[in-house]
């Protein structure tokens, strides 16, 4: 188990972490998002230990995780971090990089290893290619295949998809936790795309200016959105009068989604469309309706010769809010 202890941390007068605690179990996957700036990076230095905490304790399995100060060399032993600067070894190849942290004692166990990671990562051709010669999204992908190669008790991986191409990244992202689940490795992962963690993570912590201002399983986060920043953090979304919804919401305002507003032909010109954008499985639409800008998801394109007016899925909003 990772047990964090009001933990702070201050690189000046602008910025710090601010009593940070959490617990996670093992085989748990933390998913850990917010805004730039927000400390998802720092919160990972710190849990590595490769930087000290001003104040506040970590423990992984009942030890306490040390900082620089406390130890030769900075890290915990059974921990893998994967940063966005690779750290690989550039003029040897993609498999002597993925093999580099295994024991010698076992060549062919660690070949075999080393091969099941490359197909894990899509880089089975590019085997024998020097580091040198990849694309960040290459490089990117072998330091997760080198992170995995001896497994990592806790694996922390900080904006790990950020520079694979859309191509490779959705297979990836299903391929990968799926390895990290069956492998029972603890993962914290830090980024700011939450496509990178809804469908994946155990709980989720929203970060921001340093604090936790949510920490819960995705389905609640999303469904239960305490503020706009949140809710922003998930995709576009709305903040409309809770009486077009339901009167016995005790809120004055609620955030309703872009796909529970319908758009509804009408006599008289309730909407203007402002603009229209085709995202492939609908359209993105925004209006103004009643002197306010909101977004609504739309399958077939409006008809602009036409009037419209809108409607909230109250229900659907309420079966969202209640589950």
């Amino acid at each position: 188990m990772l047990e964090v202890k009001s933990i702070h941390y201050a690189y000046h007068k602008n910025f710090a972490l601010q009593n940070i605690s959490f617990e996670l179990d093992p085989g748990e996957i933390l998913g850990i998002i917010g805004e730039s700036g927000c400390g998802k990076t720092t919160l990972l230095k710190l849990l590595f230990g490769k930087m000290d905490t001003d104040k506040g304790e970590m423990y992984w399995q009942g030890d306490k995780i040390l900082g620089p100060s406390h130890q030769l060399i900075a890290g915990h032993k059974d921990f893998k971090y994967v940063t966005q600067h690779f750290e690989l070894m550039p003029y040897i190849t993609v498999l002597e990089n993925i093999i580099k942290p295994l024991s010698r004692q076992y060549l062919e166990d660690n070949f075999n290893r080393a091969k099941d990671l490359l197909n894990l990562v899509n880089l089975e051709d590019y085997q024998d290619k020097k580091v040198k010669n990849l694309s960040g999204g290459q490089k990117q992908r072998v330091a997760l295949a080198q992170a995995l190669a001896k497994p990592p008790k806790l694996l922390l991986l900080d904006e790990p998809f950020s520079h694979i191409d859309n191509f490779f990244k959705n297979e990836l992202r299903r391929k990968l936790f799926k390895f990290i689940k069956e492998e029972n490795i603890t993962c914290i992962i830090a980024t700011h795309d939450n496509a990178d963690i809804l469908p994946f993570a155990d709980k989720i912590m929203v970060l921001k200016k340093g604090e936790i201002i949510d920490f819960n399983s995705p389905k609640t986060i999303y469904n239960n959105p305490k503020n706009p920043y949140t809710a922003g953090l998930f995709g576009d979304y709305n903040f409309v009068d809770s009486s077009f919804i339901s009167p016995k919401l005790n809120v004055s305002e609620i955030i309703v989604y872009p796909h529970e507003i319908e758009l509804i032909a009408s006599e008289d010109k309730k909407v203007q469309i402002l603009d229209t954008y085709f995202m492939g499985e609908y359209y993105k639409i925004i209006i103004e309706y009643e002197g306010k800008k909101m977004i609504i998801k739309t399958i077939y394109l409006p008809n602009l010769s036409l009037n419209y007016n809108i409607k909230y899925k109250a229900h659907k909003v309420l079966e969202r809010l209640q589950s």
